[in-house]
């Protein structure tokens, strides 16, 4: 790439936004990804009307807070891993604790296999070796990952 095209905002912007929206991946809390969108909404503005630095700042600013407040609380459920069909999209992962899940990959200390929960396949770890089509109980979560120990 050129100096030249590093220096355009609107691609600035863009890669911005695809860098939060990556992160958001690996630290799933559901907020980097609307600041990711707000870059972009700035990109596309700065293409079409060529709008100057505080302009572009206001933009990100004001599109990411608004995407942020208006969007997150709907979207949550669907990034907690809930099926509609199966789970109501109110209920916290945390009322799960202690419930059954079925083991799909087989599970071995220091390695980790798959659970089903709900619905939804999950990457699980344990403490001791579990065999695929048994049950299990969730003990804990770590992000995207589910503690588990057989029952």
């Amino acid at each position: 790439m050129s100096l030249q095209m590093l220096s355009n905002p609107g691609l600035l912007w863009f890669i911005a936004g695809l860098a939060l929206l990556l992160t958001e991946l690996f630290a799933p809390a559901l907020i980097l990804m609307f600041f990711g969108l707000g870059a972009w909404i700035v990109t596309v503005l700065y293409l079409l009307f060529k709008i100057g630095l505080p302009a572009q700042l206001i933009v990100f600013a004001v599109s990411s807070i608004v995407l942020l407040v208006f969007l997150r609380k709907k979207l949550k459920p669907v990034f907690l891993g809930y099926v509609s069909s199966k789970q109501n999209s109110g209920q916290n992962i945390d009322d799960f604790f202690e419930k059954e899940a079925v083991v799909l990959a087989r599970i071995e200390p220091g390695r980790q296999g798959k659970v089903e929960f709900n619905g939804v396949d999950w990457d699980a770890v344990s403490e001791h070796s579990i065999d695929v089509d048994a049950r299990v109980k969730i003990i804990d979560r770590n992000g995207l990952k589910l503690k588990v120990v057989p029952l």
